[in-house]
């Protein structure tokens, strides 16, 4: 798994507001702290941010008509490994 420095920083960033399991935010409020890269990195970080899905990094929900992601408590050695 390898992932760029600004998706590595969302799952910090999660990790450390200790958004794991049940406890979640909004997407778009992840995907806002990286909405000002250059539109190259942007469109990486998002290619990451998906990878991240799909590998079960992260949980990915539909509350209250939004979308809403957490830190799968399940793959929380992996991420930490990836974060440190």
């Amino acid at each position: 798994m390898d992932y760029n420095e600004h998706t590595i920083s969302i799952l910090r960033r999660l990790f450390n507001k200790e958004r794991i399991g049940g406890r979640h935010t909004e997407e778009k409020n992840c995907l806002r702290w990286v909405k000002n890269l250059p539109p190259k990195e942007y469109k990486q970080t998002i290619k990451d941010w998906e990878r991240c899905i799909k590998d079960g990094l992260v949980i990915r929900l539909k509350k209250t008509g939004e979308l809403h992601v957490s830190l799968n408590p399940r793959m929380l050695k992996e991420i930490h490994e990836l974060i440190i």
